[in-house]
């Protein structure tokens, strides 16, 4: 990726050029935006890259986005502009959020984003704009699972799937904090990790059978909730190991058959995550009151996004990868 002076009618983004591999990453010059009504003008010093960003990389022809176009979610910054009605918010303010994009609204991979006024809440003090960056959409998906839908209680049994990953390493920490027995699975050099994080159980999905290791651990159909971020197989897992009337979260499409989980009578949540200031809020509180740490994998300069496509799509992610915009603001 090459550099580019800019004016002040520009700014720095990685645009995506076509489908395909991080080659059609490319960062240039694009005009800078301007906030309408009820938006703020972000200038960003944070984005994380989410495993959505790389898979509507690769072919994101199943949204209604086409290249060229600027992907990216989560983002922590600087208020640098409101637009008309703003109320909330102010020039200098620190923020965090996770954007809706779409062909008409760009996303975070820039040095400036304009984002409604309704999905921003101030970053918290105690994190960087990186460990910021990374929590807005993994954080959202899992406190929207768990709470939201799967509705965890004081002495649940939760099994979830990639403790290690973005969602899961969210999804330990919150489930722990609501008085929930955790089980997690992940690879062997993650055990340490998730326990860190308040698993009560790591199972190393390389080399255990899953089935049968949480059967060893509590038993038959006894695993009250199962979060679960992987999908395919995995899917058909959930099904043998959730209690009668259990229910199994999940954020990924699946085309198990579902016979299993009508005999079982189970409540089953295919969970999209929805955006909002007051969610953000919520998480911040819990960030506030020391419940919820960012897991962060790696941080690349933002004219290096290619690289960090490359990391998320090599797997074994431990927790999020994170561009830096810092160096643009000095």
């Amino acid at each position: 990726m090459t550099f580019s002076l800019r004016t002040n009618l520009q700014m720095h983004a990685v645009v995506l050029d076509a489908f395909g591999g991080p080659e059609s990453l490319t960062y240039r010059l694009q005009p800078r935006p301007k906030p309408g009504p009820g938006s703020l003008l972000v200038r960003v010093m944070a984005a994380s890259v989410n495993p959505i960003d790389y898979k509507i990389r690769l072919n994101g022809a199943w949204t209604d986005i086409r290249p060229p176009a600027i992907i990216g979610a989560d983002a922590a910054g600087v208020v640098e502009e409101t637009g008309i009605g703003v109320t909330r918010f102010r020039k200098g303010d620190e923020v965090f959020y996770a954007a809706e994009i779409s062909q008409m609204t760009p996303g975070t991979y820039a040095e400036y984003h304009v984002v409604p006024e309704t999905l921003v809440a101030y970053k918290p003090g105690n994190l960087s704009f990186v460990e910021a960056a990374s929590l807005p959409l993994a954080a959202s998906t899992a406190w929207q699972a768990l709470f939201e839908r799967g509705h965890i209680e004081i002495g649940d049994t939760v099994l979830i799937h990639a403790g290690s990953g973005g969602v899961g390493s969210a999804a330990i920490q919150m489930a722990k904090a609501a008085g929930a027995r955790v089980i997690t699975t992940c690879r062997k050099s993650n055990v340490d990790l998730v326990v860190r994080l308040g698993a009560d159980v790591a199972i190393d999905y390389r080399v255990e059978n899953v089935v049968d290791a949480v059967r060893k651990i509590i038993g038959a159909d006894s695993v009250d909730t199962i979060l679960d971020t992987v999908g395919g197989p995995v899917f058909a897992q959930n099904l043998e190991l959730v209690k009668p009337r259990g229910r199994i979260l999940s954020i990924t499409a699946s085309e198990t058959p579902l016979r299993r989980a009508y005999q079982k009578n189970i409540d089953l949540h295919l969970i999209r995550a929805t955006r909002s200031g007051s969610l953000m809020e919520k998480i911040a509180r819990m960030v506030g009151a020391g419940l919820l740490k960012p897991v962060v994998d790696s941080v690349y300069p933002i004219e290096r996004t290619d690289e960090a496509h490359g990391r998320i799509e090599t797997g074994g992610v431990r927790g999020k990868v994170v561009l830096s915009l810092e160096s643009l603001s000095s």
